[in-house]
């Protein structure tokens, strides 16, 4: 049987988890998993209803048993107590199942939180500055909105958007590999309208994008053997495996610094390309996002993207796997 332990201060961890998200999470089901008495990251899930609860759990505990080291995790749920007694109930009964020993178990309601399974709520203390400080977002959903972008470089962009790849890159003075990894180094302050619209345009080519994804995971090295494998795989020869596992989210961790950068800087090309080109970039983001175990931008970006193009692959892709909870392997190992 399941001992709910009772944390101390469970307030002020309230307070720290918007802080460890990055957001103030509404209407979500949070899980931190533990490592003894030292948390090991966190996932978000939207709230289900009470009558899903158990099937929500199945897929929620599934998620929590992969994650390297983890004993035990906190439940919080940011809803209704109505909704935080089915799911934390749901969430116990896996947790027996599996072995995991449940922390703690809150609910969030406004600005009061309790415990699931008592009575009486206390109201959440105040942020602290240096969390605070930490909170980009007001929640989870507005993290995912593209920057706010000048009008008149978006009409540069648009102008200098290339119809020929190949060209535009030798007119660049550089190659494919080096417009990949200069990206990582953008000031969103300074853009040049030349560099953002080569960058859509390899983004709207799956061949080229895929190659900047595996780059910006890996490194420079890594983009030269994507860029071979593509060249061999046009002319009929097998594409290897080891490269395309990284699009699944298998093989070895990225470096989670390189994909904020990459993500960044999609999110910029995405809001000064003109009309459809818009969604390369998106599923680009979609793809950064659900590497980086943000599950809930990627949805946002891929429906953006499939907005624009409903039968775009990669953003296809990306909701498949955020629909069916699938995330990296290596979002589970740290």
């Amino acid at each position: 049987m399941t001992t709910i332990h009772k944390a101390t201060g469970a307030g002020d961890f309230l307070t720290a988890v918007p802080a460890m998200l990055g957001y103030r999470p509404s209407e979500s089901v949070v899980a931190v998993p533990f490592a003894g008495t030292r948390t090991i990251g966190a996932m978000r899930f939207d709230v289900p209803a009470a009558e899903n609860a158990g099937s929500f759990a199945a897929v929620a505990m599934g998620l929590l048993v992969k994650v390297e080291n983890a004993t035990g995790f906190a439940l919080i749920v940011y809803g209704e107590r109505e909704q935080a007694e089915a799911i934390g109930s749901a969430m116990t009964t896996q947790a027996d199942m599996c072995g995991m020993q449940v922390i703690d178990r809150l609910y969030v309601a406004g600005d009061a939180w309790g415990r699931i399974g008592e009575d009486g709520t206390e109201a959440l203390p105040e942020t602290p500055a240096h969390l605070a400080a930490m909170l980009t977002a007001s929640d989870q959903r507005a993290g995912a909105a593209l920057p706010a972008v000048d009008e008149a470089l978006a009409a540069q962009v648009a102008e200098a958007l290339p119809t020929d790849l190949p060209v535009a890159l030798a007119m660049a003075g550089g190659d494919l590999l080096d417009a990949i990894e200069q990206a990582l180094s953008w000031d969103g302050s300074d853009l040049d309208a030349g560099a953002v619209a080569l960058l859509s345009a390899m983004l709207n080519r799956p061949a080229t994008r895929d190659i900047a994804l595996v780059q910006w995971s890996h490194g420079f090295a890594a983009g030269e053997s994507a860029l071979d494998a593509q060249i061999g795989w046009e002319q009929g020869e097998e594409y290897p495996a080891h490269l395309a596992r990284v699009m699944w989210g298998e093989g070895p961790r990225p470096d989670a610094k390189r994909l904020d950068a990459a993500l960044t800087a999609c999110r910029y090309v995405a809001a000064l390309s003109p009309e459809d080109a818009p969604v390369g970039p998106l599923a680009a983001a979609a793809w950064l996002s659900w590497a980086l175990g943000r599950s809930t931008h990627a949805d946002a970006y891929a429906r953006r993207a499939l907005a624009i193009d409903s039968e775009h692959g990669l953003s296809q892709i990306v909701r498949t796997f955020v629909d069916a909870g699938h995330l990296p392997e290596f979002a589970f190992s740290r």
